[in-house]
């Protein structure tokens, strides 16, 4: 998109969020503008990241070790928590939402 073009789509993003009667009609069907997986990660640091990467690591480490299903299963849990969080935060982050350290 051109500029003009980029303009025009954040204008128009800028005017849904501020209409409060769309935002009540959609929050009826559970449907609001803002993300319940937003909320959910609100308080959500990247200290936290790390520690499920790190825990990750370690279910990996005993998979390795192991082979066995239930380790290969908290793994893969795991793994798809970890990455699913740390993409809301960095987008949090890119937004200038994040929270620090």
């Amino acid at each position: 998109m051109d500029g003009r073009e980029q303009e025009a789509l954040l204008g128009i993003e800028r005017e849904v969020r501020r209409d409060r009667v769309l935002e009540a009609r959609l929050h009826r069907f559970g449907l609001g503008l803002r993300s319940r997986a937003w909320d959910m990660t609100r308080g959500v640091r990247p200290r936290t990241v790390l520690g499920l990467a790190l825990l990750s690591l370690g279910l990996l480490a005993a998979g390795l070790r192991t082979a066995e299903a239930p380790v290969l299963w908290a793994l893969t849990g795991c793994w798809a928590l970890t990455l699913g969080i740390a993409f809301a935060v960095l987008c949090a982050c890119a937004d200038g939402r994040g929270s620090g350290g």
